[in-house]
């Protein structure tokens, strides 16, 4: 296996380099001989995964194997792709675009007959990303109409949409995974196959897809605080805060799906801001219906950030010991009635406190920029 991949990896690497000398001159019988030659050797490549993967009965093994073998598939590939450029004849661009085929068929082999093995954490190949992303915008013109027809909560809109746009233009910084794109792919299927289409199918759908994504998160929180606001009294509350957790501990699950395996799941997130607010009201600090607070936000600290940012730095001046009160929640209580976001007059204390205690890494960096920034801004006054 590795002598096949060795020929390909030499043939890419030298032959087949843009920069090297000799690439234009190739005659159409010596490329047509490469093509040919390459074919023969998927077959190879197909029989020996095969033989190996059946005669070996260690299943670490055979892990290990695959993985190696679709790790330089992707490499192989990527590095090819790479190749293309406005400075290659079109004859050879006919040479990479069949090579390229017969790479991609032999890592889609490996996929469909040995996905026990498949790493799903491993980056796809570009090329992949170019063909799914095309196929996911595609889907997303026809998920945007239905969803902004007025049958979904804008709010709520915005949330899936976004994420789903991000991707398919191609500015995700990260390396996209298997898994990753599976779950575009899935996720934009499952949405435009909701009928009727509605928020509450919308919702259940996210949390059988455990759609973790921070938006939809803080979209979850706002409106279960406005259910309670709307409770009279601390049983009143407590009841409805109950009944949205058994509601949702009901809805169906995917095993094995999620949007950000960085992040807590989705339902661990919901049930644990539930609990956190449970507990503050069976405290008896939240036993009536608050007062209204004064609308005019002119007599508020009007900031530009988001409620993530806003959170991180409070966060840093409790670590640092600049906000030293021996309590955490009643702090962010009176800052969420104190400072307005760029988003928000009101600011939803549990979704503060969420994103105090479990920063996202965008947010993190989003931070240590505007720090750096703050630096060069201190050399100036």
């Amino acid at each position: 296996m590795t002598t096949f991949l060795k020929k390909w990896t030499i043939l890419i690497n030298e032959t087949l380099c843009p920069y090297h000398e000799a690439l234009g001159r190739l005659s159409e019988q010596e490329i047509g001989a490469i093509i040919h030659e390459s074919a023969e050797e998927v077959e190879n490549v197909r029989n020996l995964l095969v033989d190996y993967l059946v005669t070996n009965p260690s299943i670490s093994d055979k892990q290990q194997f695959v993985k190696v073998n679709q790790a330089l598939l992707i490499r192989l590939l990527d590095k090819l792709y790479s190749c293309r450029n406005d400075n290659v004849p079109e004859k050879v661009l006919s040479l990479y675009k069949a090579l390229g085929s017969h790479l991609k068929g032999s890592l889609d082999f490996i996929e469909d007959f040995f996905g026990n093995y498949f790493d799903k954490n491993e980056k796809v190949p570009v090329v992949y990303l170019d063909l799914t992303r095309a196929e996911i915008a595609r889907g997303l013109k026809k998920l945007t109409f239905v969803l902004n027809s007025g049958c979904v909560e804008q709010v709520l809109a915005k949330a899936v949409l976004q994420p789903l746009k991000l991707f398919s233009s191609g500015k995700v910084v990260k390396t996209i995974s298997y898994a990753s794109l599976s779950y575009h792919r899935i996720l934009l299927d499952e949405l435009i196959s909701q009928k009727p289409m509605s928020t509450q199918t919308i919702r259940k759908t996210l949390y059988q897809l455990n759609f973790n994504e921070l938006a939809f998160v803080d979209f979850e929180f706002e409106r279960l605080h406005a259910l309670i606001e709307l409770a009279q009294g601390k049983s009143e509350k407590i009841a409805i805060l109950r009944f949205e957790q058994k509601t949702i501990a009901q809805y169906p699950e995917k095993l094995n799906t999620v949007y950000d395996p960085t992040m807590a799941s989705l339902r661990e997130q919901v049930n644990g801001w539930i609990e956190a607010e449970i507990k503050f009201l069976e405290n008896g600090q939240a036993a009536e219906k608050e007062q209204p607070t004064i609308s005019d936000t002119n007599e508020k600290i009007n900031t530009s950030l988001s409620v993530a940012k806003l959170a991180l730095i409070i966060r840093l001046l409790v670590v640092d010991k600049i906000i030293i009160n021996r309590t955490v929640a009643p702090m962010l209580r009176v800052i969420s009635k104190m400072v307005t976001t760029l988003q928000k007059d009101e600011i939803s204390f549990g979704s503060l406190e969420t994103k105090y205690h479990a920063p996202d890494k965008a947010t993190i960096t989003a931070v240590r920029d505007m720090l750096f920034k703050w630096i060069n801004i201190l050399g100036k006054l």
